[in-house]
Formats: structure tokens, C-alpha cells, sequence
């Protein structure tokens, strides 16, 4: 089940693969419009050797995004994944629901790597909930983040071929104004960095960064990329756009 983390007006809510998800009751909600951002954290056993400074950059990534002007017009949903399905730390959330301080204790590195289904339910609860935000005359759109050390080993729904139908059936419908994909690769390892530019590529991801050995000034950078592209994802809110990349 989802973790409500002690968020009160929260629904609990199944995509239709079955993943489970939560957002804040639309109708507490103050804004007219929201970008949807979805963070998918990798925590398989090989994460352990970093875990700390991944729990700091995800902290610092979230913390940064509270703090920008567009921040009353974001919703933040933050999901961990290994070998078993995937599982919150926190449904689609403004900020002032957000208790970047538990984070630590959710990041618990162990088992193997269900890359696919991770990314099929970012994207699956992402469409879900933001459709919902449209059909009451919400202006929405989405960018998700998929983080992994690793290659796929563990997925029961998801494939790459799923993954592409699904981003483009997104562009087709026209609900949300724009979904970007963003896949973010860490490690040191030659293989995995081809594995999953070709995943990339097989997926229809749009954007793949490899941000190489997971070094605490590594991953502030990447702390530092994930709200800058969060903000200017909102910031192309409204303009019927997508946003540009961020370099990495």
C-alpha cells in the first residue's frame, strides 16, 4: 500500500498495471495548475556503498524545488524500488506535506533491480493522477525521474516496448500539456552505462544523463539538476510546450 507518511486528504488510488500510488485530494488542493514530479530511487543491495549521500542529494533536490517561486504550483511524489514493487516515501504532495527528514529511513539498499516496472509506474501514476487534475480544469503537466546503479534483473509487468507505448499514448491523448522522461545512471561501471543508454533509446526516454562514480559532489550535482529541471518543467507550464534539457 502507499505510504501516506501522516499526510491527511490523501487518496490512495491503483494504475492500470496495478501499481499503487497516492495524490492529495484535488479538491484541497489551492492552486489552478501543478506540475506532477516523480523521483524513482533505486534501492538495490549495490546502492548501499552510497546510500548516505543519496539520501542527502534527494533531500537537498526537494528542499531546492521548495524553495523556488513556482513552488505553490508543484506536486512532488518521491518512490523507492528494487526486486519488489515499487513503494512510496510519499504520494503527489505540495511541499508543506513533505518531511524531507524521513527520507533516511526509507532508503534501505537490499535486492535486485525491477528498473522496468519502476519506471512503468512513475509514468502509469503520473498519467493517473494528472488526467484527474485536467478533468477538473486543472492545467497539468509531468516530468519523471528514474535513478539506478543497475541493470534490469526483477521486473513482472513492465518491458521497454510497454514503456514507449505508454510515453507516446501521453503525447497522443493530449491530456497533460507535456511529460518529460528524464533516466539518471550512477556508477562506475562501462556496462551499465551502455545498458542503459540502450534502454534509453529501446523506451523512448528523453533524456538520459550519466552522472558517473556516485561522489558526494556528484550526487550534489545531481541534487542540483533534479530541481532545476523540476522548475523548468513548471515554468513551461502553460506555454503548451515541453521544457529544454538541463546539463548535466
Amino acid at each position: 500500500m502507499p505510504n501516506l507518511m501522516g499526510v491527511s486528504d490523501v487518496d490512495a488510488q491503483k494504475t492500470l498495471s496495478n501499481f499503487e500510488f497516492s495524490g492529495k485530494r484535488i479538491d484541497k488542493l489551492g492552486a489552478t495548475e501543478y506540475t506532477l514530479s516523480s523521483i524513482q530511487v533505486d534501492v538495490s543491495g549495490s546502492v548501499a556503498r552510497f546510500q548516505g549521500d543519496l539520501v542527502k542529494a534527494l533531500e537537498s533536490a526537494v528542499g531546492a524545488c521548495e524553495k523556488s517561486p513556482r513552488a505553490e504550483n508543484m506536486l512532488i511524489r518521491v518512490t523507492t524500488f528494487n526486486d519488489a514493487p515499487p513503494a512510496e516515501i510519499h504520494g503527489f504532495v505540495p511541499f508543506e506535506d513533505v518531511k524531507t527528514n524521513d527520507y533516511g529511513q526509507y532508503i534501505k539498499p537490499m535486492g535486485g533491480t525491477a528498473l522496468y516496472d519502476a519506471t512503468m509506474d512513475a509514468l502509469e501514476a503520473t498519467k493517473k493522477y494528472g488526467e484527474s487534475l485536467v478533468d477538473m480544469d486543472y492545467n497539468c503537466n509531468g516530468i519523471v525521474f528514474i535513478i539506478t546503479d543497475g541493470e534490469e534483473n526483477s521486473s513482472v509487468v513492465g518491458t521497454p516496448k510497454k514503456i514507449k507505448d505508454l510515453i507516446e499514448k501521453v503525447g497522443k491523448e493530449e491530456k497533460l500539456e507535456s511529460l518529460k522522461t528524464v533516466l539518471i545512471g550512477v556508477g562506475d561501471q562501462q556496462s551499465v552505462q551502455q545498458y542503459l543508454a540502450d534502454f534509453q533509446q529501446k523506451a523512448g526516454i528523453d533524456q538520459y544523463v550519466w552522472i558517473g562514480d556516485a561522489s558526494p559532489a556528484k550526487l550534489a550535482k545531481l541534487a542540483e539538476f533534479i530541481s532545476k529541471s523540476i522548475s523548468s518543467t513548471s515554468q513551461a507550464l502553460g506555454t503548451g510546450g515541453t521544457s529544454q534539457d538541463i546539463t548535466f
